[in-house]
Formats: C-alpha cells, sequence, structure tokens
C-alpha cells in the first residue's frame, strides 16, 4: 500500500511543482509551482500529496481544486479511486484489497499447480467467483457511467445551451466527467468542479452508482469470509503458499496494477493523457 501511494504521489508532485506551461507562455513565474486552485498557505507540493491520500483513503477532503491539477497528477488522484485499494476508504478499510488478494492467491495457486488457500482455507469457486464480481463492478460502474455521460453529450444537438455539463470541453472535459463517476464509485466526494453536475443525470447517476460502488463491495467479501470460516482447516504444508512473503507481495501488486491497467487505461488515455500531450 505504500509503494503505491508513493508511486501516485511522485508524479503528481513532479507536475505541480513544475507548473503550467500555458502560464509560462504568457511569461508568467511560476516559482512556487502550479498555485492554481491552491491555497497559498499550503502551496503546490503540499496541496499534491494532500489530492493523493485524500483519494487514496477516499475521505473526500480536498485543500485545493483537483480541476486545477495538472493532467498527469488529476490522473493520479483519478487512479487512487479507481484502484480503490491502497490503506482503504473510510468505513470500508481495506476491503478492496482483500478482494485483490483473494485474486492474487488464486492466480498465484494456478501457477504453482496446487490449490490456493488462505489462512488454511482453500480459496474455491464461489471464492473466486464472488471476488471477480466485486473487482468487475467497480469499472463497470465507473467506465459505464462515464461512456453514457459522453454519449449524451455527444448526441445533443447543442450541449453547452441544453446540458451545462462542461465549461472546459475536449479532453479535459472527458476526464471531469470521468472523475465524477470515479468518486462516486469510490465513495469519495471530492470531484473536479468544473462540471455542471447539479442535474438530474448526474444526481441520480452518480447516486447509483455511489449505492452499488458502495455496498457491492462490502457484501462481497463478507460473504467470502463467511464461506472460508466454515470450511475445513488444512494444516500448513511445505507446498503452502507464504501470503507474508516477498514472491507474493510482487505478485499482488502486479495483479492490481495489471488489472487498473487493462480496465481503466483507455478512459485515462483518452483524458489526462491526451490533455497532457496536447499541452506540449
Amino acid at each position: 500500500m505504500i509503494l503505491g501511494f508513493i508511486l501516485l504521489a511522485l508524479p503528481a508532485l513532479h507536475f505541480e511543482m513544475q507548473g503550467n506551461p500555458e502560464i509560462d507562455k504568457m511569461g508568467i513565474s511560476q516559482t512556487q509551482g502550479n498555485m492554481e486552485g491552491k491555497e497559498i498557505r499550503f502551496g503546490a507540493a503540499s496541496s499534491a500529496i494532500w489530492g493523493v491520500e485524500t483519494t487514496c483513503t477516499s475521505n473526500g477532503s480536498v485543500n485545493s481544486m483537483h480541476d486545477s491539477f495538472m493532467p498527469i497528477s488529476g490522473m493520479m488522484l483519478m487512479l487512487g479511486m479507481q484502484l480503490n485499494a491502497f490503506f482503504g476508504g473510510v468505513g470500508v478499510g481495506f476491503i478492496n484489497m482483500f478482494v485483490f488478494i483473494i485474486l492474487a492467491i488464486f492466480i498465484s495457486g494456478l501457477m504453482a499447480g496446487r490449490t490456493p488457500e488462505l489462512f488454511g482455507k482453500k480459496i474455491e469457486g464461489f471464492e473466486i467467483r464472488t471476488a471477480l464480481l466485486v473487482g468487475i463492478i467497480h469499472p463497470i460502474l465507473i467506465l459505464g457511467g462515464t461512456a453514457l455521460a459522453a454519449y449524451i453529450w455527444t448526441e445533443t444537438p447543442d450541449p453547452n445551451q441544453t446540458l451545462k455539463w462542461l465549461n472546459n470541453p475536449s479532453y479535459h472535459g472527458f476526464s471531469e466527467m470521468f472523475y465524477e463517476f470515479t468518486s462516486a464509485a469510490a465513495n469519495n466526494g471530492s470531484g473536479f468542479e468544473g462540471l455542471g453536475d447539479n442535474t438530474s443525470f448526474w444526481n441520480f447517476g452518480t447516486g447509483i452508482s455511489m449505492l452499488l460502488g458502495r455496498f457491492i463491495p462490502i457484501i462481497g467479501p463478507i460473504a467470502i469470509a463467511g464461506s472460508l470460516a466454515i470450511k475445513k482447516f488444512t494444516p500448513e504444508s511445505a507446498g503452502s503458499l507464504k501470503t507474508d512473503s516477498v514472491i507474493f507481495g510482487i505478485v499482488l501488486f502486479m495483479t492490481i496494477l495489471i488489472l487498473g491497467a487493462l480496465l481503466f487505461f483507455p478512459g485515462l488515455v483518452s483524458g489526462p493523457v491526451a490533455e497532457y500531450f496536447s499541452m506540449n
């Protein structure tokens, strides 16, 4: 979890302290970094750190405007909520990390050629299916909601007048919609507040996303725990997978990164990554 947090925090720190290249073009000095949307009490560095902290822990508090972050910094904030496993959210703890642990144990067991086990209890079909359901509902809510919002926007004849959602069109506008559903599904509460989200679509859409994204990841792991509790204990043997080993830690971390990259990479490329390259 600490490694994941550091890998998110360092890019955010770097890009916020570099300042905004669009402001550089105006001939304005940015010795304190990108100060748009920041409080001078905190500055760019502390704001970047807190932005990553609040999205990794899903506590929803902010000390700066996330919509004013540089594109890659904003992507780090989104990733913290999309992976939703580093430190864990308020009220649910490390419950999403538990799901990734189940999946990593299953993958490791297949690679080792033996039945996966956790705490002496066999990980079988029910546990894997439940973990996969929990693991896939999060990206479905985020990607599905964002896709629906993007479709409605593009199919509306005059969206700026009719919908009045986006003050920032193009890549950043997509990022605002992407962040909104990400924050709702991760039960965070922060937002890219350039989005005009006080409408029926956003209130109902993000409400449903928050409801399903909050309770299904709680119900699923409880069901897995109940299933494991009634299983017969299997004593540890020489072939048992050590879940407190460095090797398993690497497998677990790569499981989180690969699943996160495969599921959310297209959306991140369409939003913050595309915006970053358009500025350079």
